[in-house]
Formats: structure tokens, C-alpha cells, sequence
């Protein structure tokens, strides 16, 4: 039997030390990714929070609201005698 030479061993060393560092860096940065999804402060992937929030929304009184804005009458903007003033940059 031919066993092989001491090349062919670094050689399959080599290769086996590749794929173990490729796959340890491909783990690493799939872990990191998901760490810092999790960790970003603007994004909320809690159900807990959507339903507080539509709670909240639900529980407004109309009424309470209108009284606070005002009539849906009202309007803000100049009087119908007032003519818009426009100015320009030029002379």
C-alpha cells in the first residue's frame, strides 16, 4: 500500500482548515446580523406594543376630540378681504 506524502496531508490540512474558517466566519456574521436586528432600538417586533397602541387609538372619544380642534367649520387662513401679499427677491 502507497500511503500518502506529507504534501498531500498539508495539502488536506489545508483544505479542511479552509472550509472551518469559512464556516465559523459565515456563522459569526449570521450571528451578528441577528444580534444587532434584535438590538436596533427602531425597529419593535413585539405584538405586546401593536395592541397597546390600537387600544389607545380605540378608546379616543370623538366628541372630545372635536371639542378640542374646534368645529370642522372653522378654518385658519386670512379673511376673503384680505389680499395675498407675495414678495420677491428681485427689485
Amino acid at each position: 500500500m502507497n500511503q500518502p506524502s506529507r504534501i498531500a496531508n498539508a495539502r488536506r490540512n489545508v483544505r479542511f482548515a479552509r472550509y472551518a474558517i469559512g464556516i465559523t466566519a459565515a456563522a459569526a456574521l449570521a450571528a451578528f446580523a441577528a444580534a444587532a436586528r434584535v438590538a436596533h432600538p427602531g425597529t419593535n417586533h413585539s405584538t405586546r406594543a401593536r395592541t397597546q397602541t390600537g387600544t389607545a387609538t380605540a378608546s379616543v372619544d370623538e366628541s372630545a376630540s372635536q371639542s378640542f380642534f374646534g368645529d370642522d367649520s372653522s378654518s385658519i387662513g386670512p379673511s376673503g378681504s384680505a389680499s395675498p401679499q407675495i414678495q420677491s427677491g428681485a427689485s
